[in-house]
């Protein structure tokens, strides 16, 4: 077992300056992968070869796709180069596995809001279809469907939040006594790991205001309906990038909560010890 007391200067710096190395790992994923949002050329009402009207959230999906593979790939890497202990050789891949894990959070917590506030899928068509009966119905459901949102994400979390703990605790690090401390770490190599396209999924909650207010202004022109509708598709999506940064943020505070915790009963611990 390596003891972290016995740990050489470098490795303690590895360990330390992980977080740096993340967020700057971030900026450099997520702004190649703004360059792979693009759509097709052309205008969908004066081309007739167009075809049908892109998906926008579809597109901006490609480039949040392209950041996360970049981001697993500069993971390794850092893990690997920063978080290498040669007395516990493995231990880095151990770490590596909690990055993944957070990753892996940050890409259901979009796929979950998407279900719950993309137009495309049942909580949000079973809204619209309670609308039609009138205001109680619709204040019900929407209320109900809000409920409900929340329970996939607890889950994720928490399943996050031990998976990492005891992929950190595996990894053999210990105290000067022997007690494994590497849970704590995985942890916040967890949320670290959210972090990893963190810049890409804050840049796409920067489209909904944007897209809404191009609507206002095609309104108050008095633009012809096929503009209308393009500015419609773009508003529909912008509500769901928008919802997707909310609960990006509240899974990447509960991550780091527990950290908090964690750190505040320690301070307990050693002032009653």
């Amino acid at each position: 077992m390596a003891k972290a007391a016995n740990l050489e200067y470098e490795m303690k710096a590895g360990f330390i300056l992980f977080p740096l190395l993340v967020h700057s790992l971030d900026l450099l994923v997520s702004t190649i992968a703004v360059y792979f949002v693009s759509t097709k050329k052309g205008h969908p009402s004066r081309d007739s070869n167009y075809g049908e009207l892109e998906d926008p959230l579809n597109v901006l999906k490609r480039g949040y796709y392209v950041s996360l593979v970049l981001a697993l790939l500069g993971l390794f890497w850092i893990c690997r180069n920063f978080l290498y202990i040669p007395a516990l050789p493995n231990a880095y891949l151990y770490f590596y596995c909690c990055s993944v894990v957070g990753v892996g959070v940050s890409f259901l917590f979009v796929a979950i809001t998407q279900y719950y506030t993309d137009y495309h899928f049942g909580p949000v068509q079973s809204i619209a279809s309670s609308s039609q009966m009138g205001h109680a119905t619709n204040i019900i459901t929407g209320l109900s469907v809000g409920l409900e949102s929340t329970g996939l994400p607890v889950i994720v979390i928490s399943i996050a939040i031990i998976t990492s703990f005891y992929l950190g605790e595996a990894s053999g690090i210990t105290d000067k006594h022997g007690n494994q401390i590497g849970g704590l770490y995985g942890t916040a190599i967890a949320t670290m790991g959210m972090f990893a396209s963190g810049v890409y999924v804050l840049s796409m909650s920067g489209f909904g205001p944007i897209a809404d207010n191009a609507g206002g202004i095609v309104e108050m022109s008095e633009q012809e309906s096929s503009v209308r509708d393009i500015t419609d598709m773009l508003d529909a999506v912008g509500n769901v990038t928008k919802a997707n940064t909310k609960g990006y943020s509240v899974g990447s505070a509960s991550l780091a909560c527990f950290l908090l915790f964690s750190a505040y009963l320690d301070e307990v611990e050693m002032m009653t010890g």
